[in-house]
């Protein structure tokens, strides 16, 4: 592969990596509180620009709680996000955004970003 293809090819790896930790995250929350519904999010889309969008929603009694990092391309450089929220209203975690032109640096934020989120382990205790 050229630079570029593999550039491409371990920035595919790492979000699919993420998307797995979420999966991971989601069963075993679904594991340990009883009846809840889980769903994983795994997107790339098209928008104001190029994006990518890996996560887990929760859904337990009348809340959702969604998790998630989102990747987008922005005039030359990566813009990396984390957030939670409850409900789709209320920020339950907003992590710093970042903005970079370096493929390694985004890449170990989005992973780095997974790894909070999938820590948080009481989260429905604490909204629900």
């Amino acid at each position: 592969m050229d630079p570029r293809s593999t550039g491409a090819a371990t920035l595919l790896a790492a979000l699919n990596a993420s998307c797995e930790d979420f999966q991971r995250y989601g069963q075993q929350i679904a594991a340990t509180h009883g009846p809840i519904h889980w769903e994983l999010i795994g997107r790339i889309g098209p928008g104001e620009a190029p994006f990518a969008l890996v996560g887990v929603v929760l859904r337990y009694d009348r809340t959702t709680v969604d998790l998630g990092v989102d990747l987008w391309v922005r005039e030359g450089a990566f813009e990396i996000s984390g957030y939670g929220t409850i409900d789709g209203r209320r920020l339950l975690v907003d992590l710093p955004d970042v903005l970079t032109d370096d493929l390694d640096e985004a890449i170990r934020v989005l992973r780095e970003y997974t790894a909070r989120l999938c820590a948080y382990r009481n989260v429905l205790d604490e909204v629900a």
